[in-house]
């Protein structure tokens, strides 16, 4: 059978409802991308790729499951470098999102992992994260696999992006390049689409559901794209059909003055 996720991220909502970052409602985006994605049908996960938080909140996380669960869903969620990571290892009392998730779908497996460098805006996989994503991959039972992460671990042409991109990439690519059964890898942390075929495997990213940085660009700039998602149909032959979705119209009021968040 055919697998259809839906990934959101960088939400960055905040402890208070309503707050602006560079000048957008990020709470209003968020509804607007998820009023959009409602229109799908058969969706089996929706995968939410980091930052979904701004702060590392309670708040904002159950206000993030509040806007997205009418969807009817299940949502997967993993951290970026503005998340309160220990939610994802150790969920307290409250938090409205399951911890680590490896997903079994169809002929598909989905291995989703922790970039986070506590303290840092780029990436790196711990040993125990390489480890987790090696034993996720040898026991895949034939599957195909979908490794989700949040930070880039590529470059996406754009240079002060690029120097948060995933610090150990080279040990990450050692890992999966092991096994033939990696078909592509996915992930946030760059507020743009950006896709590449490389050595077999197809890397993507997704668009911010708030604000948007320009493809590129040299040093911090921002985009007059407007906030989407990314829909993937992953075909139980390994191949994926991909299309970035965004709001036909949205209100940004971006502050174009500021230098980085």
């Amino acid at each position: 059978m055919d697998v259809k996720l839906i990934q959101l991220s960088d939400s960055h909502l905040h402890e208070q409802p309503g707050k602006r970052l560079i000048g957008i409602d990020t709470d209003a985006s968020l509804r607007a991308v998820v009023d959009l994605a409602g229109a799908e049908e058969n969706v089996n996960a929706i995968l939410a790729t980091g930052d979904l938080s701004q702060d590392g909140s309670l708040q904002s996380y159950q206000r993030f499951v509040e806007f997205v669960s009418p969807l009817n869903v299940p949502i997967h969620w993993l951290p970026g470098n503005h998340d309160d990571v220990d939610y994802f290892h150790a969920p307290q009392d409250g938090f409205p999102l399951s911890s680590r998730s490896t997903l079994d779908l169809g002929a598909w497996r989905i291995i989703m992992l922790d970039s986070v460098v506590p303290g840092k805006d780029h990436g790196k996989l711990a040993q125990s994260e390489l480890d987790y994503l090696a034993d996720q991959m040898q026991d895949c039972d034939g599957r195909h696999c979908l490794v989700v992460l949040h930070h880039q671990p590529i470059a996406t042409g754009a240079d002060w992006l690029d120097t948060m991109q995933l610090y150990n990439d080279g040990a990450f690519f050692n890992v999966i390049q092991q096994y033939d059964t990696v078909r592509a890898v996915i992930y946030g942390h760059v507020h743009q689409a950006f896709v590449k075929d490389l050595d077999g495997i197809r890397f993507m990213s997704v668009p911010s559901t708030c604000f948007q940085f320009k493809p590129d660009s040299v040093g911090f700039a921002l985009d007059d794209a407007l906030p989407g998602y990314r829909c993937l149909v992953l075909k139980e032959s390994g191949s994926i059909e991909t299309e970035v979705r965004r709001v036909a119209e949205f209100d940004l009021s971006l502050d174009k003055d500021v230098e980085g968040y």
